[in-house]
């Protein structure tokens, strides 16, 4: 069953996610030239990169999936009962749909076995802990990002308040995106009816305003999350960071190594001394 969501609010999330990174970065630009030492080794196995790359491009394609079955309801013309046969981009929207629905096991099956990893394995889960601490870095970054702080520059650990936001949002949301898109699916039924149209019986606000429109909403802020996750990866200063998620090589070792080298052989130069800031200065 499509959307009957309002596209304003779908717009308004994205506006705001992008007029959030434009501000960020017309205030940080000075920092751009700049590398960042982190205080302690930030460094990623082969399963965490291979499933960082893996969910970030499952995420991607819900995302691709999920347009043509939100959009079909806006294309077709004059609206038809089964809109889900309107082609969009060469394929019967049905088809996308069915791949999203692949797509979403998939996904969270993956963000499972990445917590999984990360809880049991690598024994982090003291490290995704919201704390005291997070809360006032989270303030101080707030007062600093709206221009009345007195300059703020987080702890540079592999898990800081916005990493740890990061991940907590898409455990939170990835479930519910899932629970909610099941109950509308009208594969699933009882006594031959799909489970949706009982639902819309017994509650038409809960399934029309709170699973629908909250599916919409909850797809638009793991697209927001994911957009300025990237956003954040490719900023010049934290491009040792991204290598390291590439090659696994660990990223304070990655700068410290080039910054010892002290003069450039090229061009006979004094290098730049790296900035001693934490790794992720890009949030504050």
């Amino acid at each position: 069953m499509t959307h009957t969501t309002n596209p304003i609010l779908v717009l308004g999330i994205v506006v705001l996610f992008g007029f959030a990174a434009v501000i960020h970065l017309a205030r940080r630009y000075r920092l751009l030239g700049k590398t960042f030492i982190p205080s302690e080794e930030i460094s990623f196995d082969k399963l965490q990169r291979v499933l960082h790359w893996a969910i970030g491009l499952g995420v991607l394609g819900l995302i691709i999936t999920g347009l043509p079955v939100y959009l079909a309801q806006f294309l077709v013309n004059p609206p038809t009962p089964i809109r889900f046969q309107f082609v969009y981009w060469g394929m019967i929207v049905l088809d996308w749909r069915t791949i999203h629905i692949d797509l979403a096991f998939l996904v969270v099956g993956l963000v499972v076995v990445h917590a999984s990893w990360d809880a049991y394995h690598l024994k982090a889960t003291a490290k995704m802990r919201m704390t005291k601490r997070d809360i006032r870095e989270a303030i101080a970054r707030g007062r600093d990002f709206l221009g009345v702080g007195r300059g703020y520059y987080p702890p540079g650990a592999k898990y800081d308040f916005f990493q740890k936001m990061f991940h907590w949002g898409l455990i939170i949301l990835g479930p519910f995106l899932l629970l909610s898109g099941l109950l509308t699916w009208e594969a699933i039924t009882w006594q031959g009816v799909p489970l949706f149209v009982w639902l819309d019986r017994i509650n038409h606000p809960f399934m029309d305003s709170f699973m629908r429109t909250g599916h919409l909403v909850a797809a638009m802020l793991v697209f927001g999350l994911a957009f300025l996750h990237t956003y954040f990866a490719i900023l010049p200063q934290n491009r040792n960071i991204l290598k390291a998620i590439v090659t696994g090589r660990g990223v304070k070792a990655g700068v410290e190594g080039k910054a010892n080298k002290g003069v450039d052989e090229r061009f006979g130069e004094e290098k730049q001394e790296p900035l001693r800031l934490p790794a992720k200065a890009q949030f504050e």
